[in-house]
Formats: structure tokens, sequence, C-alpha cells
């Protein structure tokens, strides 16, 4: 008799519903494992071999799947180059949503955003394309600088480029850092649904957006400081440019469903697309962000969809904006208290060396949301 028949109908019938859900739940747990890593880069449990290749024990690697720990085993010093790009990411996501109802909270340990990810969003699309978009920053800069063992700069472009430019010096290396990026990011995505494809856009959307924001360098070359030949290279955007697009595509993101194509021929690549939920708009392009479910509302707190609610946030009392008490507190109002704040003033140099202050103090003017 097997095991099963020792139990109860109803247990074994409830056990069974679990198993077969257990596959759908893992996968949809999957997404976004990988953040778990964001504090390696100052982590000090590490160990370092005779040939000057990490020896990882830190306990957060095991959130990776396997084609990620091969891809850090493979390319030396790029693990603090994830990590590091992963921790940039946060603090963009904080920055560019500081004056918002959802402001980009995290928590420590393997759920660093919380339950938003579970949901098909705008927040979770943003989520997904800065976290993206924050390897791939990191990685094509760790190239240039000498950081990772197995990619240098892009030294692909070289010859005469205008009239009176060259190519030369040390161009990011982009292209590593998106192939690298698709490779690593990507790998994390489970399963055929919509949301799987949805955070793949976003991943996409993120990684082209660092390559479109990519501006040329020159430094000039000349007797007593002319600029008779120029000398240029491709730089990275800064991070806060890439996040700037980002937001701005935040806002007007693209809310889609499964696409069909009503041909039995088409290929399953074929199948697996997404199209405006509004047959009048345009198909999402892959520089857009794409959603396709409702956001909360983010006012009050909600332990089943993890929003902490805006009771607490502080508020510009005068402004119509999104930071103002209006909005942010969602109707609900604000209290104002007063603060005495004590600071360095006057500062003057002495030479040499060293600098004197006052402390002056003065009364700021706080607003609350209720």
């Amino acid at each position: 008799m097997g095991r099963w028949a020792l139990l109860p109908g109803w247990v074994s019938a409830t056990l069974l519903l679990a198993l077969a859900a257990l596959p759908a739940a893992l996968a949809a747990n999957s997404s976004g494992r990988w953040w778990g890593i964001v504090n390696v880069a100052s982590s000090t449990n590490l160990l370092t071999d005779s040939k000057s290749l990490q020896l990882v024990l830190e306990p957060s690697l095991q959130l990776l799947s396997r084609k990620q720990r091969r891809l850090i085993r493979q390319n030396p010093g790029i693990l603090h180059s994830v990590s590091g790009g992963l921790q940039s990411a946060v603090r963009e996501c904080k920055w560019q949503f500081r004056n918002r109802r959802w402001n980009c909270p995290t928590a420590p340990g393997p759920h660093l955003f919380g339950k938003i990810v579970n949901r098909g969003c705008r927040e979770t699309a943003f989520i997904f394309a800065i976290t993206s978009a924050g390897v791939t920053h990191s990685v094509a800069r760790s190239c240039s600088e000498g950081s990772i063992e197995s990619c240098t700069c892009d030294y692909r472009r070289r010859g005469p480029g205008g009239p009176d430019w060259h190519w030369g010096g040390c161009s990011d290396n982009i292209d590593f850092g998106r192939l690298f990026g698709r490779e690593f990011v990507d790998s994390g995505e489970k399963g055929r649904d919509l949301r799987f494809l949805m955070n793949l856009h976003n991943n996409e959307a993120g990684r082209t957006t660092v390559f479109s924001e990519m501006r040329q360098e020159c430094k000039c070359h000349g007797m007593s400081g002319s600029c008779t030949v120029r000398t240029c290279w491709m730089r990275l955007p800064t991070l806060r440019a890439v996040g700037d697009v980002l937001r701005d595509r935040f806002d007007g993101a693209s809310r889609v469903l499964y696409g069909n194509r009503g041909s039995n021929r088409a290929s399953r690549a074929e199948l697996l697309r997404l199209e405006p939920e509004d047959p009048a708009h345009k198909p999402p392009s892959p520089h857009d962000l794409v959603y396709f479910e409702k956001s909360p509302n983010f006012c009050t707190y909600s332990g089943r969809l993890g929003t902490a609610g805006t009771a607490g946030r502080a508020c510009n009392s005068s402004s119509p904006a999104l930071d103002g008490c209006e909005l942010l507190c969602c109707g609900r109002g604000h209290r104002t208290r007063t603060q005495r704040v004590t600071e360095r003033c006057n500062c003057t140099f002495h030479w040499c060396c060293h600098v004197s202050c006052r402390n002056c103090t003065h009364t700021r003017v706080l607003h609350e949301c209720l």
C-alpha cells in the first residue's frame, strides 16, 4: 500500500493541490531573487585564492540560479560590480520616487522590494528596468576601469571619425555590459506567462536606455591649448540620467496583454509577444515600460499587498504636485510641527590649515501626513 493511502482523503487532496500549485509558486517567486545579493559588495565574508580569484562564502549567493553562479565564476571581479550596480539602482529608485505615494521602499533579506514585485503594475516595471540598467551600467564601467578580468575598454572604435577628430581613448564597454546583463538578469525569470514577458521586456528596456543615453566625449590636442585635433570616445550616462528617462517612461507606461496572431502556423517565439490592451494604441517599443495590472493606491497600510501607506510621510503644504500634502496624504489631512535645528554656518578658512564655523539655530516647519 502506498504512503498516500495511509492519509485521510481530505489530507491527500489538500497535499495534491499544494504540490500541483508549487511549480507555479516557485516560478513566481523566482523573479528578482538575485536582488538578495545587494550587500555582497560590502560583505567581508569573502576569501581569495592564490590566483586572486574570489572564493565566495556569502550566503546570499544561494539565491542565484545555477547559470548566474556560473557567470560569476567565469568573470572574476564581476560579483562586486553586479552588487554595486544593484545598490546604485536601489538608491536611484528611492530618489526618483521620493515625493510619491510609493517611494520605492526596501527591506533587508532576500525580498528586497517586498510584495509589490508579485504584481504586474507600473512600480514593478520600474523596479525591473532600473535594476537591469544598474547592472549593465556598473559592469560596462567596471570593464573600462579594469576591475573585471574578462573584459576591457571597448577598443573597436579606432581611426578617423571626422575632419577634425578621431576615435581613441577608452570607451565604456556597453556591449559587454548589455550581453552580461541579459545573460545574468534574464536567467532569473522562469515561465511563459504574461508576467514573464513583462519582466523580460522591462529588463531589456533598462539596458536599452543605458545604451541609448551614451554620449561622445572628446579631448582637445594642439599647441597652446588650441583644439586642432580631438580624440573622442563613448562614455556612459550617469545613472541619474538613466533614472530620469525611466521615470518618464514609468509615467507613460503601456498596459499590455498577450498578443494573438490568430494563426496556427505562428512559431512559439511569435506567439510570445505583448500587445497594447487598447487596440488604438501603438505596440510598446523596446524603450517603453509595460505593465498589465492596475497599481494599488499606496495610501494605507496593507500587509496583503505589502504597502506601507503614507501616514507619517513628510509633505509640502504649498505644492499642488505629487509631493503636496493634498495628494501625498490622500485627502486625510496633515499635521504641522516645528523643530529647532542647529547647523554649522558662517564658516571661515584660516591659513593654514583649519576651518572655523559658528553654530546657527533656526526653526524648521515640518508637515506630516495623518
